[in-house]
């Protein structure tokens, strides 16, 4: 079963959840939880970034998390993100933990938006991994940025919802991103352009402080992890380093873009 969760206290979070209901038909089971085939979506009252989800049921496959992007710089964007911390937990989660990535249906998600947006209005992306909450299960955030003006512009909500529900999966190559800014602007583009699913991302502005075990532990948390896509002008060298032994330790590939 695949879990959507949609806060209550998130504008967009609400619009994207509305659409759901309303396109794809799910039956009531209480106040809270809706089910259609082998999604259920559930409304959480508080904001779901500090809400973690260790005892979830066995039977849920992956977790979905609907919500707003918010962005100092006011960046109108439609993305897609894992999720964990690879440094201290400053917007929920645990500290210097990351959350079990969603390489196929995160990647599928940001593709069908890709494909079936066609204005200039946005910025379509991944982001790098970062925030809460923290879970055992595979897990991923699709988001609409920055404000009410953008997430209840015509057809966004249709077009996100109907991403995590019509997204194809590709049974491409699962890699790890690493390298460039927030917005991993070298990595989107290359996962546009080529047949290739990406798991967790490791920004340039973690490189100073991230540990080579918790760039295994991206690896070990991107499901069938295939190598590494790198960034290679946006990765430091202490890094490079690190990835080219994880490499050589786990027979991975270092696609330098």
């Amino acid at each position: 079963m695949i879990l959507l969760i949609a806060s209550r206290k998130d504008g967009a979070s609400m619009e994207m959840a509305s659409r759901l209901l309303e396109l794809f038909k799910f039956d009531k089971l209480d106040a809270n939880r809706y089910t259609y085939k082998n999604y259920e979506l559930k409304f959480i009252d508080n904001l779901h970034i500090y809400q973690n989800m260790e005892d979830l049921e066995e039977e849920v496959e992956k977790v979905v998390f609907l919500s707003k992007h918010s962005s100092k710089a006011d960046i109108k964007s439609l993305t897609v993100h894992p999720i964990g911390n690879f440094r201290k937990a400053e917007l929920g989660g645990l500290d210097n933990v990351i959350v079990p990535s969603d390489p196929l249906g995160m990647s599928a998600s940001l593709r069908y938006i890709k494909n079936n947006y066609s204005g200039d209005h946005f910025e379509i992306t991944f982001e790098a991994t970062h925030h809460g909450p923290y879970m055992e299960k595979p897990a991923y955030f699709i988001e609409i940025g920055t404000t009410e003006n953008e997430w209840k512009q015509e057809g966004i909500a249709d077009l996100m919802a109907r991403a995590i529900m019509e997204g194809v999966e590709k049974d491409y190559g699962n890699y790890v991103g690493v390298g460039g800014g927030h917005y991993a602007p070298k990595l989107s583009s290359y996962f546009f352009s080529n047949d290739i699913n990406i798991g967790h991302i490791i920004p340039k502005y973690v490189h100073e402080i991230i540990s080579e075990d918790e760039i295994e532990n991206a690896v070990l948390k991107t499901m069938n992890c295939k190598g590494f896509l790198m960034d290679a002008h946006g990765t430091k060298g202490r890094v490079k380093d690190m990835i080219a032994g994880i490499a050589d330790k786990h027979s991975l590939e270092v696609l330098k873009i």
